[in-house]
């Protein structure tokens, strides 16, 4: 009876274990990914440094609104295997030195808790197989009901070439940092990468399901860059040449937009690019990014802002005036990325923007900039120079 009783229970367990374990094991992997030591000791890991190749220069590819994880038992699949075959038919005809991720990684809003940062693995498997590294912004799909920002930064520090940092402690936002560019065999940088957290999207595990997220730069994050940016010149004597990148567009795109692109439909050999999301979506109401677009002018030798969020376009122009920002010492350049990814919105053709910085001996920096498409194709081959909006280019726009 005894040996009867106990044969009962163990086979009790056993099937009470087989039930309940596949819960358990997801909620303690979910567990882990939310609340793995804070990010801000990871602020300072160690990576290697971002160095010029041979020809004085650094070519980067810029992957911007990937949205992976769209309806994952059904079409979404699909997208993501497209989206992954853009990622692929770039790197291996651009093969660059470093790849952007400018923000809307994962359409966060679409996934389950237990495998939300998940898809980030996805999107660094296809740059590890090119062994290229990376860093990244957030966007507003990358924090909604079952994502966080602080999640999938967790996920994403688990990748060896994933340079991706995380934002000083009090700074709004996960992906507010620089990265610097050297010179071969040296220590002293030659330029620097600014990379900020527009934020936006939804709270995690809001109840509610409102984007109550700030869609917008916020004061204290442009203190921190303009702090950030005199320590740099205090430290290596100079205002080194830098590029900024967000994933919601400043006011300033909009500003472009309406008062110095053509109007909708048509097409401008000055202004060369798709621009078909007419008005785009900036951050905030257009008052909210004022102290940091104030901050952006006022940084010497600051090149030129790169942004995605709007699918539908794809254009670089020139620094407007703008209602609020007295003007500065440097009237930097915005472009839009192209839309990469086969989620989110839009039946655009898809492709990546591509940057190449080259330095002379006196370290000074010319930035080109072209659009890759997927079908192989080069469009809007531009010099962003001190002429730009003056000269005149191919109006092809991959459409």
């Amino acid at each position: 009876m005894k040996m009867y009783c106990l044969s009962f229970l163990v086979k009790a367990i056993v099937s009470l274990s087989t039930m309940l374990f596949p819960t358990l094991l997801s909620r303690w992997l979910t567990t882990i990914s939310l609340f793995s030591p804070r990010a801000d000791d990871w602020h300072a890991t160690r990576k290697p440094a971002l160095q010029l190749n041979l020809e004085n220069s650094f070519h980067i590819s810029i992957f911007s609104d990937l949205h992976y994880g769209e309806e994952e038992n059904g079409w979404g699949i699909d997208q993501d295997v497209n989206s992954t075959r853009v990622m692929n038919n770039v790197l291996s005809r651009e093969k660059p030195n470093f790849v952007i991720l400018n923000g809307d990684l994962i359409t966060g809003e679409n996934t389950y808790l237990q495998n939300s940062t998940h898809y980030v693995d996805a999107i660094a498997s296809t740059l590890e197989q090119h062994n290229v590294p990376w860093a990244s912004t957030y966007g507003n799909h990358d924090s909604q009901y079952n994502l966080s920002r602080e999640a999938l930064f967790a996920q994403e520090h688990k990748h060896s070439l994933s340079h991706t940092q995380h934002s000083p402690p009090g700074i709004p936002g996960v992906t507010n940092y620089y990265l610097p560019i050297y010179p071969p065999n040296s220590t002293t940088p030659i330029a620097i990468l600014y990379f900020f957290d527009s934020q936006g999207g939804s709270a995690f595990q809001d109840s509610s399901n409102t984007q109550s997220i700030p869609n917008w730069i916020e004061p204290a994050t442009a203190a921190w860059f303009t702090n950030a940016r005199d320590s740099l010149k205090e430290k290596h004597g100079r205002d080194l040449p830098s590029i900024a990148f967000v994933h919601i567009p400043p006011t300033a795109f909009l500003t472009v937009q309406q008062t110095i692109l053509p109007k909708l439909g048509q097409k401008s050999s000055q202004f060369p690019g798709l621009n078909e999301d007419v008005p785009l979506a900036a951050e905030g109401d257009g008052g909210q990014d004022i102290p940091f677009m104030q901050a952006l002018v006022d940084t010497p030798n600051l090149h030129s802002i790169h942004s995605g969020h709007d699918h539908g376009d794809a254009w670089c122009g020139n620094w407007p005036d703008i209602k609020g920002v007295v003007a500065g010492v440097s009237k930097p350049h915005v472009c839009f990325c192209k839309h990469t990814g086969y989620g989110g919105y839009g039946n655009w053709n898809r492709g990546s923007r591509n940057l190449m910085l080259r330095f002379d001996g006196e370290g000074r920096m010319e930035v080109e900039t072209w659009v890759r498409m997927e079908d192989g194709s080069v469009v809007q081959r531009v010099d962003l120079n001190a002429t730009y909006g003056v000269d005149r280019y191919s109006v092809d726009d991959g459409e």
